[in-house]
């Protein structure tokens, strides 16, 4: 299921400035759309479907990783942008992930609990 989120990474990396040519902010809240409606696929206690999700949700994030900073510089004045708003994007992002990391920390042992337990839900969502 990681997988799927990280091909679909790269594969928004590689095509997101194709989206990002057609207008900054309407790409960010596009994109965005697209990794709530993702998200909410992964919800579905379906291997395939999870997976799938994950592949657009991961699609979503590649191109809105192309497509945020670029706003972010063209938005912010060139006086501040130093101050360290251009690493702030890298920073939040590595920031959630540690928190995933985290709660995963909660997740149980044993398969039999596994299969009945759906905090994995609330990792997701997240």
């Amino acid at each position: 299921m990681g997988t799927c989120a990280v091909a679909g990474i790269a594969l928004g990396s590689v095509f997101g400035g194709d989206f990002v040519k057609t207008g900054r902010r309407t790409t960010i809240i596009y994109f965005n759309i697209i990794g709530l409606i993702a998200t909410l696929i992964t919800f579905l206690p379906n291997f395939i479907i999870i997976c799938i999700g994950r592949l657009i949700f991961g699609f979503a994030c590649g191109v809105l990783i192309c497509a945020t900073p670029k706003a972010l510089d063209e938005t912010i004045p060139s006086r501040i942008i130093d101050k360290g708003y251009g690493a702030s994007t890298n920073i939040v992002i590595n920031l959630a992930f540690m928190m995933i990391m985290l709660l995963a920390l909660g997740m149980p042992d044993d398969e039999a609990t596994l299969s009945t337990n759906y905090y994995w839900m609330v990792i997701f969502g997240i």
